[in-house]
């Protein structure tokens, strides 16, 4: 496979996760501290990564080191989205943030190319085009519906609602940078693994403080239980945001992020499979406008800037080369 093969494959992995320990493990999570599994499950994996770069590539970190601001701002932007998108789950009905936060992800990224960040790449076709402008209306929509109160939840009125969203865009606009973080450090050398050990320390920091505060504190801990749900975060908490750790090395920052727009398509499939769809009747048009738009701007992401599939690229390619050693082998018979 070539890079841009690959790094759809570990797109998809980690939006197929993602969305899987949203709909299949997110009652599990609901019975602990968030803040304490996120920091447990994070802090361990990161640390074992950690040694282990310094065992193998130790100059990956001090490349890392010595590049301390686009450091300082993988460590930041990665802590900003989990706070900020977990407070904003308790104000609006969580369909909506994680539908928003996906949808802005990708407009961050247009938004920091038009000014000129190397790291974000701009639009790749017209079809991702199209597809993005989709997207842009089913965000504004649900926005729309969940100021009037028309959303499936919202607490605390009109004030709670936009707190919501505030909190959801910084989300999501904290993802977009730390992809343009790990986009710039990739170039310099820093492999996905020690950047996947180096962008927790701040939040972990942050989640065992809002641990030991009680933050999101649900009474006695069974520490077997926990345990259990530690273990199970390796894989579908850790390994996820590693996937995408990888695809940000092997693909455009703009098409990762029209590609990780679809994540709340895989969540509304998955709960028609679980038998679990509940959507106020506003909220579920917003996301059918969403989810056209999302499918559109990750197929055209998928594509070429000239229109045509990795795939037919690859043809195109090979059906080149082999024209090319054609006439090299017909000009040595001559």
């Amino acid at each position: 496979m070539n890079n841009p093969t690959l790094g759809l494959v570990w797109a998809f992995s980690f939006v197929i996760l993602e969305a899987a320990q949203a709909v299949f493990f997110g009652g599990v999570f609901q019975d602990y501290d968030s803040f304490l599994i996120g920091g447990a499950v994070f802090g361990f994996t990161a640390a074992g990564t950690l040694i282990w770069v310094k065992v193998r590539t130790p100059e990956q970190l001090k490349t890392a080191w010595a590049n301390r601001a686009s450091l300082f701002g993988l460590n930041l932007s990665t802590a900003l989205v989990w706070i900020a998108y977990f407070f904003a789950l308790q104000m609006i009905e969580p369909a909506v943030v994680f539908t928003m936060f996906s949808g802005l992800i990708p407009i961050a990224i247009l938004v920091a190319s038009a000014c000129g960040v190397p790291e974000a790449s701009p639009l790749r076709n017209r079809v991702e085009g199209v597809g993005l402008i989709i997207v842009v209306i089913g965000v504004g929509y649900l926005a729309a519906i969940t100021l009037l109160g028309q959303s499936g939840f919202v607490r605390g009125g009109r004030t709670a609602a936009m707190a919501g969203l505030l909190l959801t865009s910084a989300s999501a606009v904290s993802l977009a940078a730390m992809m343009i973080y790990g986009r710039r450090l990739d170039r310099l050398g820093v492999a996905p693994a020690a950047q996947y050990g180096l962008r927790f320390p701040l939040y972990v920091v942050v989640a065992l403080s809002a641990a030991w505060l009680g933050l999101d504190g649900k009474g006695p801990v069974d520490p077997g239980g926990l345990l259990a749900v530690v273990v199970i975060g390796f894989a579908i908490m850790a390994f996820p945001v590693f996937a995408m750790q990888k695809a940000i090395s092997l693909m455009s920052t703009v098409t990762l992020a029209a590609i990780t727009a679809l994540g709340p398509m895989f969540v509304f499939l998955f709960q028609i499979v679980e038998g679990r769809v509940a959507y106020a009747p506003a909220t579920m048009t917003g996301l059918t406008i969403y989810f056209a738009g999302a499918v559109l701007a990750a197929y055209g992401g998928a594509r070429h800037p000239d229109g045509k599939s990795i795939v037919h690229k690859r043809k195109d390619i090979a059906t080149r080369l082999d024209r090319e050693i054609a006439k090299l082998h017909t000009t040595h018979l001559r």
